[in-house]
């Protein structure tokens, strides 16, 4: 069917169960006719007028353009500049993406209209991918799956500033420098940016501009700055019309009142805080409004913990309850918080709280029952993408745009209750010099304006009224905002370093600086706690790689803490009252002197995947950016609501309900030590895991005959108790600490085990000792994964397949020869070229480079590799590109090959005398896409071949029985020449040919097909 804007409404009613705001229709009105976004790309929307809808706009209108998706975008990215608990933006892009997923559940009169949409969006995905993808990137993860399958796959990502920065500008956090080019590449081309608050985040917005500038970078990166306050070079932004202020839903809430008191207050501020918000909440109750939600909101982690434990105090005699909202959490920690906020979404007509979100279970019959209020203490985490409906607010002073933020969330929806504020100022923050960390003096400034707005110590936070108020006084609020540090100018040197991902160079210019600018340091590294890793492992620098690499660290089971904070808490200070300092916004370093590097204190493993150099023991002095570190959780740190640097007992580990999205593509149940040593029912596993003789199915069976039938589950249901011990996933067994020795459900072994024992294909049983302890533990793994009812799914798993490919996963999965797995590949890349409308003599480059990326594995050593090393082992015939066995310890050393050795480098030696080569448009880039067809050689090989095979070397593949590989040396070697120049001046020519992103995204093509031909193969089972 033809699909015009006028069809947005249908498609907007279909997934929301309403029509679109008059602005949101005429957005998408401006979209289809002049493919661009109105007010050069400036939004200028008051909080609470539905801005999030823009990533149904950019989505509709990609379908609406879905046979030349250039003049749309590929990949939407809504970015704030927050760490979020609660994100109304993702929840958003996840209801477009089961409804597209699934249009048949549309309503009769849209079903059309969701079809046809659906259609168009898997035309581009291809066959057998989601007609749309939505992902939330909360942190990086080493060789983590991607979040994209194919460079056609429709997308929205909900992210943060330093996460979708970082990755834009080669420089992910977290993630492995072999991906690095994907995710830019990704990133920089089809790809469209909505800014949220841009305000809050100038200097990416200052980057972003010099990224698309093709004199700079060249990225094909559109942005769109939604912002009540934006910058004021823009002199006609996108705005509401009279049309809007006139709409009954939209003129409530830009109406709605909101007085709040102001008030200095001295000494400790817990008592002050807790006592307003418990007086806003019974003048609630006395006008009538019951189950009340009042939010609490500071600058500083360590005040908001001490007033929700104050509030905690109070709970029975209020007959309150209290949640505790920061944006340094797990977001396996989410769940709880999640739901106890839910009735207090807005538009929600159910007003009350459901209190076993929060702390435990109640009784039904009173579910409806004024159960008292709920006090919602935060961080700046609830100022940006967080939907709630408030009753009353209690906020600490900050600059004018934050707080119009926080107030924001008070009554949002316009509903007729008597909502009501307070603003109060420590001391420190409105001294006459006042200088904070975050705000600088603006908190003061702020403070000032206020106090002549309102000599009767009340100002009204309503969204037309302290406009009124701000234009009567003639103010400039710009000089009330939250300081905007200016980014650096960012220098065509800064990208080539940093276009350089392996390895990337020791002088590398540091991004953080281009993400929040040079006042502010907000360089982070992760962390993750896990129960099968000890002190004693680390003191005695045991190589904990290979455990890791069967369950590794994933997104979902990380907090972001600044580098110098993380310092600090491994060198364990004896005042940790400035590690409470911390806030959930990028801050000046003042209170860094704590975490400046020092030796001593204790040890982390950091974690940046398999071979890589980095991976290992670490100290507090070693600390980089963007590094992963696995730490005991001995070590506490880390409680059920996050970042909790006074918490001295063991966290929770979290690792087997991080895994849970990933189970289908591969399944492993941890059995580990501290299981098998408790006192309770799971030591009775332990005389199974001392049987060396059982194993496989049989270990299987026997763990089974140990484990109570009564307590049987099914693969998705937890014990309920919120300590971790969860259902199905990629390691789905919890790993018990011997500190927590009093649990003793053992319903979700059983589960997965049950579900293990119907794997598909073969198990895969490892074990794993610790610091001399024989007994070790066990990992059974199903590396095909679960598919426990037999049925495929329509949706996709969030894991896409490996995220990069070895010569170690040429030994995995089925045996397929190089010329089957080339033509697999060529033919994805057809499909890619075709889908993104590339010219056609790029198209036949890449589609060569296919043809010939696996030549080099032709070399007869490779081949004995995949044999396993014996060179009469080998299979004659076709030469392999996969053999489908595992090659034992030494098989590399006694095929000949070099350490290091790369089978890409040889097959440029090998394409440059193929037949076929001689229909190459560009040569270089030809040669270029096979030498990174992993990742490596941007632009150094690190291995050195000095007996490198002539012709009677290679077994024959790709049409051609035998071939002369090309004499002259190859990219790893510095008398590497192609048309005078060597492998890494190749690679500047190219760049200047294609821009530092157009390059990646070309590499991104052949990359993600080499992927998805890999995934198909090793599923054909």
């Amino acid at each position: 069917m033809e699909l015009g804007a006028a069809d947005f409404a249908a498609f907007f009613r279909a997934v929301h169960g309403n029509d679109p705001f008059p602005w949101q229709q005429a957005l998408v009105d401006h979209l289809a006719k002049y493919d661009k976004w109105p007010g050069d790309g400036v939004l200028d929307l008051p909080t609470g007028s539905g801005k999030t809808a823009t990533l149904d706009a950019a989505v509709f209108h990609l379908a609406l353009r879905f046979e030349c998706p250039a003049r749309a975008a590929l990949r939407i990215a809504f970015v704030v500049d927050r760490r979020l608990v609660v994100d109304d933006a993702y929840e958003r892009a996840e209801k477009i993406e089961d409804l597209l997923g699934n249009p048949e559940n549309a309503p009769d009169d849209e079903r059309s209209v969701v079809a046809e949409v659906a259609r168009r969006l898997q035309h581009l995905a291809g066959e057998g991918e989601p007609p749309l993808v939505a992902r939330r990137l909360r942190g990086g993860a080493p060789l983590e799956p991607d979040w994209a399958r194919t460079p056609t796959q429709p997308t929205i990502l909900c992210s943060t500033v330093d996460q979708v920065g970082s990755r834009l500008l080669f420089r992910g956090y977290g993630v492995s420098n072999r991906m690095k080019p994907v995710h830019a590449g990704l990133l920089g081309t089809h790809s469209l940016i909505l800014l949220d608050e841009a305000h809050l985040s100038n200097p990416f917005r200052q980057t972003l501009k010099a990224v698309g500038d093709p004199k700079i970078g060249g990225a094909d990166v559109r942005t769109v700055q939604l912002s009540a306050t934006p910058d004021r070079s823009t002199t006609e932004p996108f705005k509401l019309k009279p049309v809007d202020y006139a709409h009954s839903v939209l003129k409530d809430r830009l109406e709605a009142s909101k007085p709040a008191t102001l008030r200095v207050v001295a000494g400790d501020p817990v008592d002050p805080f807790v006592k307003a918000a418990r007086g806003i909440a019974d003048r609630l109750r006395q006008a009538g409004v019951s189950n009340s939600a009042i939010g609490v909101v500071v600058n500083r982690v360590g005040l908001a913990r001490a007033i929700f434990e104050k509030l905690k105090e109070g709970k029975k005699e209020t007959a309150s309850e209290a949640v505790l909202m920061i944006g340094r959490s797990r977001e396996v920690g989410r769940k709880r918080i999640v739901e106890a906020l839910d009735p207090f979404k807005t538009g929600k007509s159910l007003r009350r709280r459901v209190p076993a979100a929060v702390e435990g279970p109640t009784d039904d019959e009173n579910a409806d029952a004024d159960t008292g209020p709920l006090f919602v203490v935060a961080t700046q985490c609830l100022e940006v993408g967080v939907d709630l409906d408030l009753d009353g607010l209690v906020t600490q002073a900050a600059p004018l745009d934050a707080l119009r933020q926080r107030f924001g969330r008070v009554n949002r929806a316009g509903r007729n209750v008597p909502a009501e504020g307070a603003v109060l100022a420590l001391q420190e923050d409105v001294a006459k010099k006042a200088d904070d960390a975050i705000y600088g003096d603006r908190i003061v400034r702020t403070w000032d304006v206020l106090q002549r707005m309102a000599p009767s110590k009340t100002v009204d936070f309503g969204i037309r009224e302290i406009d009124r108020r701000l234009r009567d006084l003639a103010e400039d609020v710009s000089g009330l905002a939250a300081p905007r540090a200016p980014a650096p100018v960012l220098m065509p040197a800064y990208l080539d370093l940093w276009s350089q991902t392996s390895p990337p160079p020791a002088a590398d210019p540091e991004v953080g600086l281009f993400l929040h600018g040079v006042k502010r340091a907000s360089a982070d590294v992760f962390l993750v706690w896990r129960g099968d890793v000890t002190e004693a492992d680390l003191s005695a620098e045991i190589d904990l790689t290979p455990l890791l690499n069967l369950v590794p660290p994933r997104a979902a089971e990380m907090v972001e803490v600044p580098l110098w904070f993380a310092r600090a808490w491994l060198r364990r200070p004896r005042d940790s009252e400035p590690l409470a300092r911390i806030a959930d916004v990028p801050q000046r370093d003042d209170d860094a002197e704590i975490g400046r590097p020092g030796a001593g204190g204790r040890r982390a493993f950091r974690w940046a995947g398999e071979g890589d150099p980095h991976t290992g023991p670490v100290q507090a002095q070693d600390l980089r950016p963007g590094d992963v570190l696995v730490v005991p959780v001995v070590y506490g740190g880390c409680d059920e609501f996050g970042w909790a640097p006074a918490f001295d007992k063991p966290v929770t580990d979290a690792a087997d309900e991080a895994a849970l999205p990933f189970r289908r593509r591969r399944h492993a149940v941890r059995v580990a030590r501290d299981v098998a040593a408790s006192d309770n029912e799971w030591g009775r596993l332990a005389a199974v895991l001392e049987d060396e003789g059982v194993a496989g199915a049989d270990l299987v069976e026997r763990l089974l005959d140990v484990l109570p039938i009564e307590r049987a589950a099914d693969l998705d249901e937890g014990d309920g108790t919120g300590k971790g011990e969860v259902t199905g996933g990629g390691a789905t067994e919890p790993v018990q600490d011997r500190h927590d020795s009093d649990r003793t459900s053992l319903r979700p072994v059983r589960g997965v085990l049950e579900a293990l024992l119907r794997a598909r294909k073969k198990r895969i049983v490892k074990h794993f000792p610790y610091a001399g302890d024989a007994a070790g533990g066990t990992v059974l793994e199903a590396p095909y994964g679960l598919q426990e009812d037999g049925a495929p799914t329509r949706k996709k798993s969030a894991e896409g397949g490996p995220a990069t490919e070895d010569d170690r996963l040429s030994q995995t999965g089925n045996a397929v020869s190089i010329d089957d797995h080339t033509d697999h590949v060529v033919e994805r890349v057809t499909g890619f070229s075709c889908g993104l409308g590339l010219p056609p003599t790029v198209a036949s480059d890449l589609e060569l480079a296919a043809f010939l990326h696996d030549a080099g594995k032709a070399d007869r050593r490779f081949q004995n590799l995949l044999s396993g090393g014996d060179p009469w082992n080998r299979p004659d015939g076709e030469a392999m590109a996969k053999s489908g066995q595992t090659s034992p310890k030494g098989a590399r050393e006694r095929a000949g090959l070099p350490k290091g050795w790369r089978h890409e480098a040889f097959s440029i030696r090998m394409a440059r005398t193929h037949p076929r080569f001689a229909d190459a448009r560009d040569p270089a880039l030809v040669l270029w896409l096979i030498g990174t067809h992993h990742g490596f050689g941007r632009p150094f090989f690190d291995f050195v071949d000095r007996n490198e095979p002539g012709q009677d070397d290679c077994v024959g593949c790709l049409a051609v029985e035998r071939w002369m590989p090309s004499p002259a040396p190859g990219p790893q070697s510095l008398a590497f020449d192609l048309d005078g120049v060597d492998w890494a001046s190749t690679y500047e020519r190219l760049k200047r040919m294609y821009g530092v992103w157009g390059l990646a995204h070309l590499e991104v093509i052949l990359r993600l097909a080499d992927h998805r031909a890999s995934e198909s193969e090793r599923e054909n089972v």
